[in-house]
């Protein structure tokens, strides 16, 4: 079995198509696990209706917002897989893309986990597609975060054995990076499946996620990852986050859309 985990807050409009692009996919044992994490819109609502209609819905509300590591690490709890899924409640996982994780852990018992590559998307539109290397190494990792995280698969035995995800302050916005870090001290290791298997919701020009506080964030988590996993030349690069606190938006998103592993090209329709 594959456990799904999807932690949601206030995402009544795309919560629904979530699920169901996962809930109609080719790999049928699975369980979605759907967290509300205290959304003050129709939220909760809406997942009640999908645990309703599909036995294969387990709902799971927080009282309050209590951020996305507690609400995943809650979903890690209530998980029966063998394997463990992520999912975002405004992306969408295409058919095949369980079968195809599924098929591939199956077959390479060297990789703790994988990831694949992601179309973009934003307000029903495909713009351009993410791609990172297929097998990145310990020193890949210390020079930027190479695995798209609401596409991961991950044995349980692997993220059991890290504790699950790091709640401290620290990892906010980081959290997948945490996790890899921690992941590959122990020698359990990531693969990239190159086809497109999920579309990843974002904003061509969205700076939300990239906060002086979050900079900040990422600054410390590369400085311990590094430090764990023995690559001290890391330390250096991480201070880019620094910088990059005081680079201008415009220059920012001009070398983000140069970036090796981004394809952006001419906006199209989602279904093309």
């Amino acid at each position: 079995m594959i456990s799904v985990i999807c932690a949601a807050y206030n995402c009544e409009k795309s919560i629904e198509r979530a699920a169901k692009s996962i809930l109609d996919g080719t790999f049928k044992d699975i369980e979605l696990i759907l967290i509300d994490d205290g959304s003050t819109d129709q939220t909760a609502e809406e997942i009640k209706k999908l645990a309703a209609s599909d036995e294969r819905v387990k709902p799971l509300f927080n009282e309050e917002n209590k951020g996305l590591t507690f609400s995943l690490n809650r979903g890690l709890e209530a998980a029966h897989g063998e394997y463990i899924a992520r999912m975002d409640a405004d992306d969408f996982s295409h058919a095949d893309r369980l079968e195809k994780q599924f098929d591939f852990l199956e077959s390479n018992k060297n990789y703790a986990f994988c990831s694949s590559a992601a179309r973009l998307c934003y307000d029903g539109r495909v713009y351009g597609e993410r791609r990172f290397m297929p097998a990145p190494s310990k020193s890949d990792l210390a020079r930027f975060c190479p695995f798209i995280h609401p596409a991961l698969m991950i044995r349980r035995e692997a993220i059991e054995k890290i504790g699950g995800y790091n709640e401290k302050k620290y990892t906010l916005r980081c959290e997948d990076y945490d996790l890899y870090f921690r992941l590959y001290k122990e020698n359990l290791f990531g693969y990239n499946i190159q086809d497109a298997l999920i579309d990843y919701e974002e904003a061509p020009y969205d700076n939300s996620k990239h906060t002086p506080s979050t900079r900040l964030n990422e600054f410390a988590v590369r400085m311990r990852g590094c430090a764990a996993i023995g690559r001290p030349l890391g330390f250096f690069i991480a201070f880019k986050c620094l910088i990059l606190i005081f680079v201008p938006k415009w220059l920012y998103f001009k070398l983000k859309n140069m970036r090796s592993e981004n394809n952006i090209y001419e906006q199209k329709d989602r279904q093309s």
